[in-house]
């Protein structure tokens, strides 16, 4: 059977071959700017750089301004000078500091589209000797920080109209105890918030066409870990602050590489299976 544009069928695949956007449009970020909290060390870092290659404008807001010469250094010699990329101080639990980052960036880079909440802190204690302030410092932190963070940023967005993206990275330890011998109820806790409150800042964000998923990776040993081990989970998180992702909001991306599904790298020997 010959072709024929002019059939309805061929004229309705040609409306939708020409109303889909390109490739390139869809998964890069050019002319974007990007707020990554926790964005001057571990996976923030590797998110921040994964927004540079990508086209965005970046602001890496943190507490401990120590890290501002190496990162924006390292960066720099890459080719991301400060025309692309800005260090702000700021602690997410303080919403002074916070309304200052806002007022930064958008002084700076003109925008506000995307947001990426990495901030958070942890430490080990078992939940019998776990002190409260230790609990409290970690749900105010990853928990607290991530939702006044949100709170500013939306307000912004919504204020500009801005259909932006939001990217809270949780963990997988909210419903995975990680390592079995514990020692992480407050940051599992903390966590398990991230994953509800994505949720429902998804659900009150969406008339303003604002975007809020949360990545869920396991455990990064982001101090002199494989880079690729981190940048793999980097990688998700970028994703989910581009176009080629606009179907996708409320929702849970897990990539740690199987660990939910029990799914290992140790897989054992037949012989070790146990007798029917």
């Amino acid at each position: 059977m010959a072709y024929d544009i002019t059939t309805p069928a061929a004229q309705m695949l040609m409306g939708d071959l020409n109303d889909m956007p390109s490739l390139e449009d869809v998964f890069f970020v050019k002319g974007k700017v990007a707020i990554v909290t926790g964005g001057s060390s571990g996976l923030g870092f590797n998110v921040t750089a994964r927004l540079l290659q990508g086209g965005a404008n970046v602001v890496m807001a943190s507490f401990n301004p120590a890290e501002e010469n190496n990162a924006c250094g390292v960066l720099e010699a890459k080719g991301f000078g400060p025309d692309r990329v800005r260090f702000f101080q700021a602690n997410v639990t303080d919403e002074d500091d916070l309304e200052a980052l806002i007022k930064f960036t958008d002084e700076t880079f003109g925008s506000i589209d995307i947001l990426v909440t990495c901030a958070a802190v942890w430490s080990y204690a078992q939940i019998y000797n776990l002190p409260k302030a230790e609990f409290e410092k970690a749900v105010g932190v990853n928990l607290t920080g991530t939702f006044l963070t949100v709170k500013h940023v939306s307000k912004y967005m919504i204020d500009h109209e801005i259909e932006g993206k939001m990217c809270l990275v949780s963990s997988n330890c909210a419903w995975l105890p990680y390592p079995t011998f514990g020692g992480y109820a407050h940051y599992a806790a903390s966590k398990g918030g991230v994953v509800s409150l994505t949720i429902e800042a998804a659900k009150e964000l969406k008339r303003y066409g604002i975007r809020v998923n949360t990545v869920a990776p396991g455990g990064m040993a982001t101090e002199g870990a494989e880079i690729k081990t981190v940048d793999s989970v980097a990688r998700v998180v970028y994703a989910m602050c581009t176009d080629f992702t606009d179907g996708i909001t409320g929702e849970k991306v897990v990539p740690d590489n199987g660990m939910t599904h029990n799914i290992l790298k140790y897989q054992p020997e037949i012989s070790q299976f146990p007798e029917d």
